[in-house]
């Protein structure tokens, strides 16, 4: 009797178990990916895609074709709700689908609960929707051509700062005549809080050099429109972060991750944030026939970051662990590395290199990542 494993996120993890689906299918067994957007990006090469040195073909894994190799059904819906006792998973387009096993890698979105105002900024994920705005954004900017530009970004993490790198670095290319002031807000009393004292004075001293601000100790609590961003004209929005506030153009909202509101529902295990709670196979701890994988996914045992080098390294052992599944094998456990090379692209060719107390900074550390980048996208190119 055939089974049925749905995939529901078209995600690092999941396209990796799309890839080694394609070479080691197995029978009996009836594969679905549910994935509201067709073209998937992946994070590694998304800074350097707003910089302008990757097309978005080259930055996007199409996951119709991937589907296609790995003898899979491609279903373009978003998930809204999950029932693992009756194993049903709902979508926004009204469809039920049933299921025998089902892994979630649908991943997270910018907390932003406690920003008045949060709708009238660009949250960076989903991504699909951030490049949108982002592409707005910029057709307002060549429409109006203004002398200054402002813009903000919320979120002192290794995320928002290489944003704020790389959407200087293709605003100077775009508009080289114009002025722009470009700030980081931060909650917290340094930036890349997670990271060492000699990381973070080396990202000071590169931001100072390219006059980006930053602001430490003021967490952006309310935004306010003070042009209409309906209108052809560039918006203003009025930032405040409680007694400081001041005029800005754009905010981008790269806070801390967040778990679709969706789950709380559902009957899974949870984490207090509400992320799923998994075990080191990578199950659900309340469901063992419920695997979650890349940002979506708290591995209790051996927590990590929410970044995509967890959701890469995942992609393999959850392809062998929903076989496994599926053959009636013991699933086996796995361990992500405690420390890990974190390669920050600055949009001039040059990339930030971070390991453990370790940092450097040169036009070898973004050679490097092209590498691994592109050497991670031509897998997918099928």
């Amino acid at each position: 009797m055939t089974k049925k494993l749905l995939l529901v996120g078209g995600g690092h993890s999941h396209a990796l178990v799309l890839k080694h689906w394609c070479r080691r299918p197995l029978a009996g067994v009836d594969l679905t990916l549910v994935s509201d957007v067709k073209q998937t990006p992946y994070s590694g090469m998304l800074p350097g895609y707003l910089a302008g040195f990757y097309s978005y073909a080259e930055s996007h894994i199409d996951l119709p074709p991937l589907c296609a190799s790995a003898g899979a059904s491609f279903v373009q819906d978003k998930a809204i709700a999950i029932d693992p006792e009756q194993n049903l998973l709902t979508t926004a387009q009204g469809k039920q689908l049933s299921f025998d096993c089902l892994s979630l890698d649908i991943g997270s979105t910018p907390f932003i609960d406690d920003i008045a105002g949060a709708e009238y900024g660009i949250p960076a994920k989903p991504v699909p929707q951030f490049l949108v705005a982002w592409q707005a954004l910029l057709e307002k900017i060549d429409q109006n051509r203004p002398e200054k530009l402002t813009l903000a970004i919320a979120g002192g993490g290794a995320g928002g700062v290489e944003l704020a790198f790389n959407l200087q670095a293709r605003l100077g290319q775009l508009f080289p005549v114009m002025a722009l002031d470009m700030q980081i807000w931060q909650r917290g009393k340094t930036l890349l809080p997670h990271h060492s004292v000699q990381a973070r004075r080396l990202i000071d001293k590169l931001l100072a050099k390219k006059n980006i601000s930053a602001l430490l100790d003021h967490p952006v609590t309310n935004l306010e429109p003070e042009l209409s961003p309906q209108s052809n004209q560039l918006p203003s929005y009025k930032l405040c972060s409680h007694d400081h506030g001041q005029l800005v153009n754009t905010v981008f909202l790269v806070t801390q991750a967040s778990p679709a509101p969706w789950l709380v529902p559902s009957g899974l295990s949870l984490d207090s944030r509400g992320f799923v709670s998994v075990k080191s196979t990578l199950q659900s701890y309340s469901h063992g026939h419920i695997f979650a994988a890349g940002d979506v996914a708290t591995m209790i045992d051996h927590p990590r970051p929410k970044a995509g080098v967890f959701a890469v390294r995942q992609g393999k052992p959850l392809f062998d662990n929903l076989q496994r599944f599926f053959l009636g094998k013991t699933p086996k456990p796995f361990i992500p590395q405690s420390q890990y090379l974190s390669l920050l692209g600055t949009g001039h060719g040059k990339a930030i290199a971070l390991w453990g107390p370790w940092a450097s900074y040169g036009h070898c550390w973004w050679r490097l990542k092209d590498h691994i980048d592109r050497q991670f996208m031509a897998g997918f190119f099928v």
